[in-house]
């Protein structure tokens, strides 16, 4: 069987986070190598993959943007992938890669025991190594051509959905996730009266479609770097794109006042602010284009850098972290795909696994959206 594994050195490391995205891929510490079968142990099932997706958080991982606080709670060796579309005995399905309690041998922690699995206390104990699918030495990732998954952890995809879209469903959960976690309620959202994205690659560009399938209705705007990325946010439901964030803020009616050394504040701007970029400049933009006592949601996971947090206390905005999603924000993502129609568009290019340095390269150069390996 074939895979691709992340095997990390210090020295390619050290010399990817100085270089980013000039850094060449093949000298990347990725090898497509011959593995063993994956071994099928109680409770696990062997799926053969049909498609899988290059995230931004592999791309940290690959060019040592990852914050280093966060290593222990991975393991390697690892083949990559945890945006799976696979099949299991013919049958299409979708894998939910999260490893807690129950896929450790263990009896569920506080956490677990309320149905917050992704934020499982046991993520790097129990008779796995640490990580969930993807990042954990012991079961191997989608960038491979077969693996192996919990049976609670496997959901059957409807026949009416195209395999593009499936594969979204891990991105697409953790956007319902994120919206859950800043406007969710008992039932249905509170949502804010009008709300920027900042950010339009594949979680940006989700966030928009999820907002309007799930029911906001108010004045949606977005920040898109490129044409592509504008033309899709609008089809998406965006009601209007802009180059940056301050020309977003300028449309809202907010007041930019200028200070000292060329800094400046703002005064007014958008309730809900959601960070999908994943680029320590769009949580800085973020942090002032919400409106004073509104509320910004981290969906873009930056890692470390210098950032002025004045505005959180100045303005009392709220920050909402988000991490992933629980086994329900998973399986109610899987209903709705039949709903997410055209959500297939973001799959702009497939690679097989041996042309992994275009593909690696492709994604994050950013003339695709999203990049998906066809083992």
């Amino acid at each position: 069987m074939r895979g691709l594994l992340f095997t990390p050195s210090i020295p390619r490391y050290a010399l990817a986070r100085l270089l980013g995205k000039r850094y060449p891929p093949q000298a990347l510490p990725l090898q497509l190598v011959t593995l063993p079968e994956p071994a099928r142990t109680p409770g696990f099932e062997r799926l053969k993959v049909r498609l899988s997706g290059i995230c931004g958080s592999d791309l940290a991982l690959l060019y040592g943007k990852q914050a280093p606080t966060l290593s222990g709670m991975f393991s390697f060796p690892a083949v990559l992938g945890h945006e799976i579309l696979a099949e299991l005995g013919g049958v299409r399905v979708v894998v939910n890669p999260v490893l807690a309690c129950l896929e450790r041998g263990l009896p569920d922690c506080p956490v677990c025991a309320q149905g917050l699995d992704h934020l499982c206390e046991n993520v790097a104990e129990g008779s796995l190594a640490p990580g969930m699918v993807g990042f954990c030495r012991d079961l191997g990732g989608g960038w491979a051509e077969r693996m192996v998954a919990h049976r609670e952890r496997i959901l059957p995809v409807d026949e009416r959905v195209p395999d593009e879209r499936a594969v979204l469903a891990e991105p697409a959960a953790v956007v319902l996730h994120g919206l859950r976690q800043a406007w969710g309620q008992a039932e249905g959202f509170a949502w804010p009266s009008r709300v920027l994205v900042i950010g339009a690659g594949t979680i940006g560009l989700l966030t928009i479609r999820l907002l309007r399938v799930l029911g906001f209705s108010g004045p949606l705007y977005a920040v898109a770097r490129h044409p592509h990325q504008a033309e899709l946010a609008q089809r998406f439901g965006a009601s209007q794109v802009f180059p940056s964030a301050q020309a977003a803020q300028e449309a809202a009616g907010a007041r930019r006042y200028r200070g000292i050394l060329g800094a400046s504040s703002w005064r007014g701007g958008f309730e809900g602010v959601v960070e999908a970029s994943g680029s320590p400049g769009g949580l800085q933009e973020a942090s002032w284009a919400v409106r004073e006592g509104g509320r910004v949601l981290l969906l873009g996971a930056p890692a470390t850098a210098f950032h002025d947090f004045s505005p959180y206390w100045f303005r009392e905005v709220h920050l909402v972290g988000s991490y992933a999603y629980s086994w329900d924000d998973f399986a109610q993502t899987v209903k709705l795909l039949p709903e997410l129609e055209g959500l297939e568009a973001l799959v702009t290019h497939r690679f097989p696994l041996e042309a992994w340095p275009e593909a690696i390269k492709t994604a994050a150069s950013r003339r695709g959206i999203k990049v998906v390996f066809k083992p």
